[in-house]
């Protein structure tokens, strides 16, 4: 007796739609869910802000879920901000920054996971300016430009 191909293909298709059922919501969620931050806003120097403050504390310890990098707590006219300086500065840079240092951040203000920070551009302590990112909002490495205000 012969068993017609029908009918041996059933379990393979079987395997194949309860394969197809597990990976669909995982799909559908990824594609509705919204994405933790839009670094889009980062290449745009037209739209940052400048804030002037008083250093309270340097983080720089990584906590999961805030930007990798050194966190800098100030206190401004407009109350306390956080600013994200990132993971390049210099040795010399970080030991300037000690609580009652005056500082003024340039770049821009974000949410992410649900607390806001000023994404550094450019810090100016004791009279030096430090680019932070470039004009497309990639992180640079130790520069310094003396004198500059």
């Amino acid at each position: 007796m012969r068993i017609p191909d029908r009918i041996t293909c059933r379990p393979a298709s079987l395997f194949c739609l309860v394969l197809l059922s597990m990976f669909m919501p995982a799909a559908a969620l990824a594609q509705t869910a919204a994405p933790r931050f839009e670094s889009g806003t980062l290449s745009t120097p037209a739209h940052d802000v400048a804030i002037a403050g008083t250093v309270q504390q340097v983080i720089t310890t990584h906590i999961p879920g805030e930007p990798i990098g050194i966190q800098l707590v100030a206190e401004g006219p407009q109350g306390s901000f956080t600013a994200s300086l990132g993971s390049a500065l210099s040795n010399q840079v970080r030991q300037t920054l000690q609580p009652g240092t005056a500082v003024q951040v340039s770049g821009i203000a974000a949410t992410i996971n649900g607390k806001n920070y000023l994404l550094a551009r450019k810090l100016t302590v004791d009279g030096n300016q430090i680019i932070i990112r470039n004009q497309h909002g990639f992180l640079l490495h130790n520069s310094v430009s003396r004198g500059a205000k």
